[in-house]
């Protein structure tokens, strides 16, 4: 695979303008490990920051160029300058015609469809190069980033120059991808990325649909675990995906000093579209939970969430066991009644599906509801949905839920949000995210102190915390210990992560979670079928021998149902 978007600001090494030989080559090693990891032979980097001037610029150009050149087989650079520079236009010259870099980053100095960017898209038109944009599509713009181009800049951009190839960055970056993949679908010089955090399920299907897989770009922008399972989970053939994986290639300039002869790169086509087909054969291995799965219907966007539906992407994936809720209960006032469809929906499936009823401890009579999910319906946890349900988790009522739960014998899960909120419905806005920076699929700080007080109000219930992102470190830091001192007998209840909501961008993030966190406090929980599997299971990845990784697969949920 040939990665379109990697930054050097988010390894275990920043590079500067300034980066000297050391540092270069302690990234560039990095860059190794991760490409043995995950099958990606070569990637485009771009310098985190290029300066505040010109000259500065330069040298940071420079030190891209060095990197490349010091490891012709991995790197590929992307120059960098700010459009509002008087020499901006003859820096980006010197960068490509000296430097040999492959083509302009513009970040967010100034939208794409300035004037002050037509004398870069010329000169990348004059030398065959590509212009790559930050592209977002935001429900609303930051203040902090007046200038951030969306897709309809982008657009303008590639209609005032038709023979300029523009690469729009990451479809998975936040906000509405499918208006993105719908804006540009007739720009035929508009090619997108399929990077990002973002990793819903249906994305990349749909852009092939609208815009050819000869338009579609692979990348990660440095979410590396998850956007290689983007393209390998995404429901194209292996001809397609390689397609795909390859792209990047097609945009380099024809004299590129860096780029694959024909005959390498048609070599590496075959290879990539055996590797894809051997891994649409192969199902995740060992018996696999998904701790944080859905039925029923979503009214964002169009998702089969039915029973047929999600067993087959069960049965495709290796999923042997779906830990599900109701999605209708997600938006419902009261939420009860979707508890009573989910049961009778899996009636007959008991093999495959574990019910968690939706609970909302603020509405009239959730006590009653708690009691017939539980011993009527069959319902093996809760799960609380805070933010959807207006509510915080140490009110009196939810901490009372929690230890009734304990003495119920069932597990809690909190989840803070089914999608990223950048691109959430402009008319649906969830308690928190008013303000989501940073965060936009995260709990907020201040719900963090919730959690802490939740758990250390409710020492003997189980919880699973989705979301957690980096703050799992904390929350068990501030409670784990204390939770086992409060209960007379040692009994504290467990507290598990969903594994692929932490922050686990590459291999030295995954080492720092199985120290600090520990695989005993692990479940997966990819979320089927709001999100690709293969995007959120990252447990063979886990650097940990087979009866850890079988305890994060499925044997941590297990024990909490026994």
């Amino acid at each position: 695979m040939f990665d379109c978007h990697i930054h050097t600001g988010l390894s275990p090494v920043t590079l500067t303008p300034t980066s000297p030989r050391e540092d270069r080559d302690r990234f560039a090693d990095w860059l190794r490990e991760l490409a043995s990891t995950l099958g990606i032979d070569r990637f485009c980097a771009i310098m985190q920051t290029m300066g505040t001037d010109v000259e500065t610029c330069r040298k940071s150009n420079r030190t891209m160029a060095a990197l490349v050149r010091e490891n012709p087989d991995l790197l590929h650079g992307w120059a960098r300058v700010n459009p509002e520079w008087e020499d901006a236009t003859r820096e980006f010259r010197r960068a490509i015609e000296e430097d040999d870099l492959l083509g302009l980053k513009l970040t967010y100095e100034v939208k794409c469809d300035d004037p002050r960017v037509f004398p870069l898209a010329e000169a990348a038109i004059d030398m065959d190069v590509p212009v790559k944009i930050h592209t977002m599509q935001r429900v609303e713009r930051r203040e902090e980033l007046p200038n951030e181009s969306f897709s309809d800049e982008v657009l303008a951009l590639a209609k005032e120059y038709p023979d300029l190839k523009i690469l729009a960055s990451h479809i998975g970056g936040g906000g509405d991808w499918e208006y993105r993949i719908k804006n540009i679908r007739h720009q035929e010089n508009v090619f997108l990325d399929i990077s990002g955090s973002v990793c819903d399920a249906g994305m990349v299907e749909m852009a092939a649909e609208y815009l050819g897989t000869d338009r579609l770009v692979f990348g990660t922008d440095n979410s590396l675990y998850s956007c290689v399972g983007k393209l390998h989970g995404s429901d194209l053939t292996p001809e397609e995906k390689a397609d795909v994986a390859y792209n990047m290639a097609s945009l380099l300039r024809d004299d590129d000093p860096y780029g694959y002869s024909d005959e390498k790169l048609a070599d590496l086509r075959e290879e990539a579209v055996e590797r894809f087909r051997e891994s649409d054969r192969k199902r995740a291995s060992g018996d696999v939970v998904d701790a944080n799965a859905y039925l029923g219907h979503w009214p964002f966007r169009e998702l089969d969430a039915s029973v047929d539906g999600v067993l087959e992407t069960m049965d495709e994936t290796g999923i042997d066991t779906a830990v599900v809720s109701s999605l209708e209960s997600v938006c419902y006032r009261d939420v009860h009644p979707g508890n009573r469809t989910l049961a009778a929906a899996i009636d007959g499936h008991g093999d495959r599906f574990v019910p968690f009823a939706t609970v909302n401890p603020r509405y009239a009579a959730w006590e009653e509801d708690l009691e017939e999910c539980v011993e009527e319906l069959g319902m093996q946890g809760v799960k609380l949905l805070p933010n959807y349900h207006d509510y915080d988790l140490d009110d009196p009522a939810a901490v009372e839920l929690g230890r009734r739960c304990a003495d119920l014998g069932v597990p809690v899960m909190f989840v803070a949000t089914l999608e990223d909120q950048r691109g959430r419905h402009p008319r649906f806005e969830l308690r928190g995210f008013e303000d989501f920076r940073g965060k936009p699929a995260r709990w907020r700080d201040e719900q963090v102190d919730a959690i802490v007080s939740f758990l250390l109000a409710c020492p003997r219930t189980d919880v699973v915390v989705a979301d957690a992102w980096q703050d799992a470190y904390r929350i068990k830091t501030e409670t784990l210990h204390e939770r086992h001192a409060m209960v007379a007998d040692g009994e504290s209840g467990d507290l598990l992560f969903v594994l692929g909501d932490l922050f686990i961008d590459h291999p030295g993030q995954l080492e720092k979670v199985v120290s600090e966190i520990g695989t005993e406090h692990l479940v997966s929980g990819p979320g089927v079928p709001l999100t690709i599997f293969e995007s959120g299971y990252v447990v063979p990845y886990l650097p940990v021998d087979d009866d850890a990784a079988d305890a994060v697969r499925s044997g941590n949920f297990r024990s909490l149902l026994d």
